[in-house]
């Protein structure tokens, strides 16, 4: 069957729907590409950081500080929870770290998103 007049060996799906996974990663679940806009929380936290979620799977993710962004992940050294806030799909993740930098963060989901109603910063 052909898409679009090519054959299917020749149709990539869009970026966002690719595995990222090397010949070498061992990991679960295979991760997919993502540019969402998300927040970076915890518990008893007076603000927010903005982030992106850069890749994704169902056991974890990988976050992106924004570019300009005041803050640095590496200052929250003694923090090993914290909530991602996904204001688009409407949901939070409760996640442990994994992997810090200043940039970026390696999260685990450590339960099932919850649904959120309203959320401010």
């Amino acid at each position: 069957m052909h898409s679009f007049g090519r054959p299917p060996a020749l149709v990539k799906p869009p970026l966002n729907h690719r595995p990222l996974r090397a010949d070498n990663d061992k990991r679960f679940a295979p991760r997919r590409a993502s540019q969402t806009p998300a927040l970076v929380t915890f518990d008893g936290a007076m603000e927010s950081i903005p982030c992106f979620i850069r890749d994704m799977s169902t056991t974890g993710a990988r976050l992106e500080l924004r570019q300009g962004a005041a803050n640095s992940f590496a200052r929250w050294d003694d923090i090993d929870r914290i909530w991602v806030v996904v204001r688009s799909d409407r949901v939070m993740y409760d996640c442990k770290i994994v992997r810090r930098s200043d940039s970026e963060l390696g999260v685990r989901f450590v339960a099932a998103p919850k649904a959120i109603t309203r959320f401010s910063r």
